[in-house]
């Protein structure tokens, strides 16, 4: 690239993907879905269904696109009663092939891999229920 040539920047995958969820799990019709809070991180009080989004990087595949792997982390139910969790988890998982879009705002251009939710052994109260999904992503120009 010359100078002067635009330089190439990526959206934060973090803030879209937790929009476009909450978006999406928000007007689902299964009960489990109501009341779900979405965000990059885990806070305090912890809510009673909680989806969180984590960017872990990736490599640029070209000058103006990378792929991205993300974490989903599911937290709902109990230790002793995972369902709400495995359910929510479920569902979410399920969306994923809905991410990708040419909609202008949408920074997703395919999902190229993905792991099927999984519990994971937690020592606060709520069931946890973790997958992944490595996404192909476009940077735009400054």
């Amino acid at each position: 690239m010359a100078a002067g040539d635009p330089i190439v920047a990526y959206d934060d995958l973090e803030l879209f993907l937790c929009s476009w969820y909450r978006s999406r799990i928000l007007t689902r019709p299964e009960p489990v879905c109501t009341g779900v809070q979405v965000d990059r991180v885990e806070f305090e009080p912890l809510p009673e269904k909680l989806i969180v989004i984590r960017d872990d990087g990736g490599p640029e595949t070209s000058v103006l696109t990378g792929e991205r792997s993300v974490g989903v982390s599911v937290l709902a139910g109990t230790r002793e009663n995972p369902y709400p969790a495995k359910e929510l988890a479920r569902i979410a998982y399920a969306l994923r092939s809905q991410i990708p879009s040419t909609d202008p705002g949408n920074p997703v251009s395919a999902v190229l891999d993905s792991t099927a939710p999984v519990m994971v052994p937690e020592a606060q109260e709520r069931a946890r229920v973790y997958f992944t999904l490595t996404l192909a992503v476009a940077g735009r120009p400054l």
